[in-house]
Formats: structure tokens, sequence, C-alpha cells
């Protein structure tokens, strides 16, 4: 519907006739009828309206097909996303999902990802072009197996694993009262092992209190003595401007599972 008036349409038309010299309807009283040169414009717009036509239904069904793709953090991927992915297909059958873990923030349209999943701490401040939606605030917490826990040593003591690129968890542990320069530190060079070698007892790990529940539940894990650990909120990030229907509904489902 172009929502204008006939007189309007009449006035356009008029218009165009003007335009190009040439009588386009033939009117007599109310009945209207196309001339020759009216039939061959009327032909030529409708192939042209039903390419841009077509056009639309074809980037309509692409974007419809194209994966979503969703940078975020190892842990939370592993531990909280992939073990209800089945959920979220359950109720949007047809969407595929891609998560890409990596600590580093997602350029949107650099890098292609659709959104991000990330802890942010206090102060966290959102780009202009951004939009944020918190999920869930949580608990940093410091965790050990029980073996590990019941060596009767001191958290300064212990051994830490640790990644390559792990400023932020000494920062932590120096507002915790630790020092840690002088911790023994446990790198196993994929992010991937870290949770696994806390489970072993090779050392201690910072870890939020929603990554680390079912290990504290299943007693895999407890809680060491740390005292000033913050919290941080988990949130979604999206790029502002028009999105895809499956990038709201995934947005949409994280609100539910956290």
């Amino acid at each position: 519907m172009l929502n204008v008036t006939h007189a309007a349409v009449t006035q356009a038309v008029r218009g165009l006739e003007a335009e190009l010299g040439v009588t386009l309807v033939r009117r007599a009283g109310r009945t209207v009828s196309l001339t020759e040169a009216g039939e061959a414009l009327a032909q030529a717009l409708g192939e042209g309206f039903g390419a841009i036509a077509q056009g639309i239904e074809t980037l309509r069904q692409r974007e419809a097909r194209r994966v979503l793709r969703v940078a975020t953090t190892t842990f939370i991927a592993e531990t909280h996303i992939m073990p209800r992915l089945p959920d979220f297909w359950a109720r949007h059958p047809g969407v595929e999902v891609a998560m890409s873990p990596s600590p580093a923030l997602a350029e949107f349209e650099r890098d292609g990802f659709d959104m991000a999943i990330r802890v942010l701490a206090d102060g966290w401040v959102a780009r202009s072009d951004q939009e944020v939606r918190p999920l869930r605030r949580t608990p940093l917490l410091a965790t050990a197996a029980p073996v590990l826990a019941r060596s009767g040593k001191d958290p300064q003591d212990l051994p830490w694993v640790m990644g390559a690129d792990s400023q932020w968890d000494m920062d932590q542990l120096r507002v915790a009262g630790l020092d840690p320069n002088r911790l023994q530190r446990v790198q196993l060079g994929s992010p991937h092992l870290e949770m696994s070698a806390a489970r072993q007892g090779l050392g201690a790990m910072l870890a939020t209190e929603i990554i680390c529940l079912p290990d504290l539940e299943a007693g895999r894990l407890v809680v060491l003595p740390v005292t000033g650990l913050p919290s941080v909120t988990y949130a979604v990030v999206l790029p502002k401007g028009p999105r895809r229907a499956a990038v709201d509904q995934f947005a949409a489902w994280l609100a539910t599972i956290f």
C-alpha cells in the first residue's frame, strides 16, 4: 500500500506525462485505460519492481540462513551456555549458533560477530555504538580442589593456574592481599585446560561463581579463604542498529538462563 490518494496518483501520472511528452492513460469519464506507451512503461516497471522484490526476498532468506556468531569467554561457553543450547534450538529450530571463545574484545563489523557475552567489572562504560544488556551479577571466587585446600598452605603459597594473559587475575589477587609476584604460576597454554587442572589439584584458580558452581556443588572444587575479591557482571553486548530476528531471539534466551 502506497497510502496516497487517487488525486495524488492522477497528479503524479500527469506530471510524468508532461515530463515524457507522451500520453500514458486514456481518460473517458470514470474509465481509465493504458495507452500503448503506458502498457510498455507498466511492463518495464513491473519487471523492475519484481527484480527489487526478488532481491529483497533473496537477501531475507540469506540472512535467515546465516550462522549466528557469538564472541564469548571460554569458561562461560563451555560450562554454562553449551549445556543449555538444546533448549534454545527447541524454541528456535533452524537457527545455527557458532561461539568463538576468546578473551579478546570483539569488533563486530570487522570480525563479523553478531553479539558478545562478556564479564564486565565495575566502572565499565559501553561504547556509543554498542547496546549492553546485563545478564547476571556474580562474585569472583578463589577455588581449589579439596586435596589442595587440605594441604594447610596459605593461599599465597599455593600454585595458581593462570593463563598467559592473566594481568586481570593478578590485579584481583593483589587487591585481595596476595603478592602476585611471589605466586607459583601454572600455565598450560590453553584456557580449555585450566579448569581441568584446578579440578585435579594442580593449582588454585579464580573463577566466577556461575562458572564453578556445578564443581562446588559436586565437591570437585572448594572455596579458599581469600577475601576482598570483587563481583562482576555478565552481559550481552550488541551492536546498535538493525539486527536479524535470530540475534534478538538468542539475546532474549540468554536472559532466561543466567
